[in-house]
């Protein structure tokens, strides 16, 4: 028994996956609708996100801003966020019955949330703040309106974020509280993808086939599917669709069949931000990533994919059994939300002279194992990486090479590839070149992207080792920070009269750390001045009680490894 078949069988031999655990019966009244118009859906909870689920409802505003957004019954506010990134303004409102509303991407928040945000904000001198309120501090009734619909934070539209969580920070999908929305459109299935998952899983490259749609079910075109492996595993490629919307959404429920009975259901009632990185487990990530975020959904459990509130009726890990020469009836269902189905119907027998699953190539000088801690060391570096981060066995290459040029401070090391994805975090640590002390703080650890680029990971020193904390493998090697933020005036110069302009923009960024805070003044008084994470730029409304006359602003900017930026100017009012 080589090593590769020696993995499979001490992975699937023995050993249980977690099934989905109760999901209790929701309030299906009570809740109003957090908008005036009727549910379109932008986004749905549970979709293949890029890294993550996605953990609410991308309701649409017809790409308008400023609708109001109401409070879904009498409550009190409970959290308030202001962010230039995620979820930008986002408001959190706790009910009675112990659930939480959250609504993200606000363009603002009424009148009383708004007074609490700036209480805040100029007590810190910070636009982004995180407040936490105390039960019943600030209280809400159903149907009042408490923001406005918006575009802030990593929105790609006008729409509002809409999530219900319960007691324990768990988002539910909103639709299982009785929210309606019109949608009689059928789910799409694109393509079907067999995986070998006996002795040919680590050496042979799994085998997809385009389908037809026959007689309301869809069909593989290839036919009759005859496999050379007598253990395989299946994925579909998906999406839904719904009426008044031209938006992609995700699915809501998988089930897969092997003649009568159900070997594996996926369905998505619930999500831990625990698990929200699982994606990369129930979707074929890889795909994901190299084919514009096309979902193929796995009807089976890999290794270490224990996410819970998901998985049901699972036989064997989803894993068909061959083995016995017959042919298979598989059947996959599909489902969204309002019940429309679609269906999948293949036929699939073991050959062993079929060339279906073709050989791959495995070049790697190490592997990691998903059971144990595995530890790279080489001169100048070490990783730990758990194995139930690990989605199965993997091999990597791990290779040392020299400085690329001299604003490199170490050796490269490249320790698998940037697309291989892991469930969690691991530390590395390497050892740069010597570095000044008084340049110490100044360095980082440079992880070098799939796409070509680079993204700072930090680090803190540990005696000569520059430590860090990453989900990705890839080449990493170290570098100084020591080039200030830029900064770049959009409407203001010295001696420019203002008094016709209704706020003063700018624009920041940083090259390599990364932007860490920044100040306004006017008068060296400190102004309230709004980022826009998307663009880089900030917004400073200019105050209604500035005098005529002469005035100073200036502006700081910071980076995460410390180097600041200065702004000054005098303008005329």
């Amino acid at each position: 028994m080589n090593y590769i078949q020696y993995l499979f069988f001490a992975l699937f031999s023995s050993g249980a996956f977690a099934q989905g655990d109760t999901i209790p019966a929701y309030p299906r009244e009570g809740f109003r609708t957090p908008l005036d118009n009727p549910i379109l859906l932008a986004g749905s909870f549970g979709e293949p996100r890029a890294g993550h689920f996605h953990t609410g409802m991308d309701l649409q505003t017809l790409e308008r801003e400023g609708l109001p957004v109401y409070a879904l019954g009498d409550g009190y506010v409970s959290r308030i966020g202001v962010s230039p990134y995620g979820y930008g303004n986002a408001l959190y409102i706790t009910y009675p019955n112990g659930f939480t509303s959250l609504y993200g991407h606000l363009q603002g928040f009424c009148d009383k949330v708004t007074a609490v945000v700036r209480r805040e904000q100029y007590a810190k001198e910070k636009f982004a703040v995180d407040i936490m309120l105390k039960p019943y501090e600030l209280n809400v009734k159903k149907g009042e309106v408490v923001a406005y619909s918006g575009n802030t934070g990593a929105s790609g539209g006008p729409h509002v974020h809409f999530e219900i969580r319960d007691q324990s920070e768990r988002p539910i999908n909103p639709l299982l509280f009785g929210y309606k929305m019109s949608d009689h459109v059928k789910p799409a299935i694109g393509a079907l993808k067999l995986y070998p998952m006996g002795d040919k899983k680590y050496t042979a490259e799994a085998w997809r086939t385009a389908l037809v749609l026959s007689d309301g079910s869809y069909t593989p075109k290839a036919g009759l599917i005859k496999v050379n492996e007598k253990m395989v595993a299946l994925s579909v490629n998906t999406y839904d669709k719904m009426e008044g919307t031209t938006h992609t959404l995700g699915i809501y429920d998988i089930r897969t069949y092997d003649g009568d009975s159900i070997i594996h259901e996926y369905r998505v009632d619930r999500i831990s931000f625990d698990y929200t990185r699982y994606v990369i487990a129930q979707v074929d990530y890889p795909v994901f990533l190299k084919e514009g975020s096309r979902s193929f959904h796995r009807c089976y459990q890999g290794v270490n994919n224990t996410m819970p509130s998901s998985y049901y009726h699972v036989y064997n890990h989803g894993i068909i059994d061959l083995s016995d020469g017959a042919i298979h009836q598989i059947k996959i269902e599909v489902r969204d939300y309002n019940g429309n189905l679609s269906t999948l119907r293949a036929q699939v027998q073991y050959d062993a002279a079929a060339t279906v699953f073709k050989p791959k190539l495995l070049s790697y000088n190490k592997v990691l194992s998903p059971t144990k801690e595995n530890t790279i060391q080489g001169d100048g570096f070490s990783a730990t990486i758990p194995g139930r981060i690990l989605l199965d066995s993997m091999f990597i290459t791990y290779a040392v090479s020299p400085p690329a040029g001299p604003a490199m401070q170490s050796n490269i090391y490249k320790l698998g590839d940037s697309h291989d994805q892991l469930l969690g975090y691991f530390n590395i640590s390497i050892r740069p070149n010597d570095i000044p002390d008084a340049l110490k703080p100044k360095a980082l650890i440079i992880w070098r992207t799939g796409g070509g680029g680079t993204a700072s990971k930090g680090g803190k020193w540990d005696g000569p080792m520059l430590t860090t904390r990453t989900r990705e493998l890839g080449s990493y090697y170290v570098m100084l920070d020591t080039t200030p933020p830029r900064i770049t005036p959009v409407n203001i110069a010295s001696g420019k009269n203002m008094h016709a302009a209704k706020a003063i923009y700018m624009r920041i960024g940083d090259a390599l750390s990364g932007l860490d805070d920044y100040k306004a003044y006017i008068d060296d008084k400190w102004q309230l001045m709004e980022l826009d994470g998307k663009s880089a730029t900030l917004k400073m409304p200019l105050p209604h009680d500035l005098s005529p006359g002469e005035h100073v602003f200036r502006l700081t900017v910071s980076d995460e490894r410390g180097n600041r930026s200065k702004y000054t100017a005098k303008f005329l009012y």
